[in-house]
């Protein structure tokens, strides 16, 4: 078993490492040259990001802060959306930036929320011209115990809510010729995993809307300036999954993906106007190596040695301790 894993890690290595030294001395004539890349003037740009309480959203709000956007921030958690619009607020203070920040909020689950937001963001800030579509839900439950409720929540924040976005923004962006569409999948929504079927199918959801937005843009503007990206991080190190974090394994091959480098990466997309981005980047040539080279049964075995064969109950033992906790903490408050 050792020998088959070290194995194993010397073909990645051996394929990867190659690919990685080559794009690093072209990454590197790139700025001899003067094409390094930069980060765009964001002063005359409006952002909006949904999910940005807490978490991804908040380091996305804060990386373009830093950028010098106004920004609109929208999200169902008032108290954590606030404290994203201050820390944005005195990121832009201290750069001196003119730019503006707003909350408002927003049940993405509900459509005409989001077209009556779309209308307030035009009359307070203006034109919206990159739109991110971050919210995100996991119930953190298996199929046959998670209740129709929970379903319906996953795929109407997961999957619909950036149609009722796109729905809301996209017509002014192409009248404009002008603008950028981000929405937040997930590695899940390229490589299915057990556990979590409805995230994961809702993520396989948000892919797909990315790329066939993708092709029929292309197809009824073809000179559009419009540009659809989609980022698909690996776990990450946020609300919604820490309590996976501590039991993944093999994380010298799949690394915990930070917030803010995901954060910048959405950044380095709208600027290399990259259409798809695989967080970390190795894990697309993993992926390959899984699907077209590994039989069957060697890819199930390996994904379970990453994920275990039960991962959501990390889930329940996590929210049960957290739960405990809360009592305790009620209990020493209250008497």
């Amino acid at each position: 078993m050792i020998d088959l894993l070290g194995f194993l890690r010397l073909l990645i290595n051996l394929i990867l490492y190659p690919l990685a030294v080559a794009f690093l001395i072209f990454y590197r004539c790139l700025q001899w040259l003067g094409f390094q890349p930069t980060i765009h003037d964001y002063h005359d740009h409006i952002v909006l990001i949904t999910g940005s309480a807490n978490g991804l959203g908040r380091e996305i709000a804060l990386a373009f802060a830093r950028a010098g956007a106004s920004l609109a921030l929208c999200d169902i958690d008032d108290i954590g959306n606030r404290e994203t619009q201050q820390q944005c607020l005195t990121m832009l203070h201290t750069r001196n930036s003119s730019s503006r920040v707003r909350i408002y909020r927003v049940d993405v689950t509900r459509s005409a929320d989001i077209y009556a937001c779309a209308e307030k963001v035009r009359y307070d800030l203006g034109q919206v011209t990159i739109l991110v579509a971050n919210a995100g839900f996991v119930s953190g439950r298996s199929l046959l115990n998670e209740s129709d409720v929970d379903i319906e929540r996953t795929f109407n924040v997961n999957s619909l809510s950036p149609i009722w976005l796109i729905k809301a923004f996209l017509p002014y962006m192409l009248d404009a010729n002008r603008g950028h569409i981000v929405i937040v999948s997930s590695v899940l929504g390229i490589h299915a995993s057990h556990g979590p079927i409805s995230y994961v199918s809702s993520k396989h959801a948000s892919l797909g809307l990315s790329r066939s937005l993708r092709l029929d843009i292309h197809a009824t503007h073809p000179n559009t300036r419009v540009s659809v990206h989609c980022i698909c991080p690996y776990i990450m190190r946020t609300k919604m999954f820490n309590p996976l974090v501590n039991h993944v394994s093999l994380k010298f091959l799949l690394p915990v993906v930070s917030p803010r480098y995901a954060a910048n990466q959405v950044l380095e997309a709208i600027v290399w106007r990259r259409n798809e981005v695989i967080l970390p980047y190795h894990l697309k040539y993993i992926g390959i190596i899984n699907d077209f080279l590994l039989p069957e049964w060697l890819s199930e075995w390996l994904l379970y040695q990453v994920s275990g064969r039960r991962p959501l109950d990390t889930f329940h033992r996590d929210n049960d301790e957290n739960t405990r906790e809360k009592r305790r903490k009620h209990l020493y408050t209250t008497h």
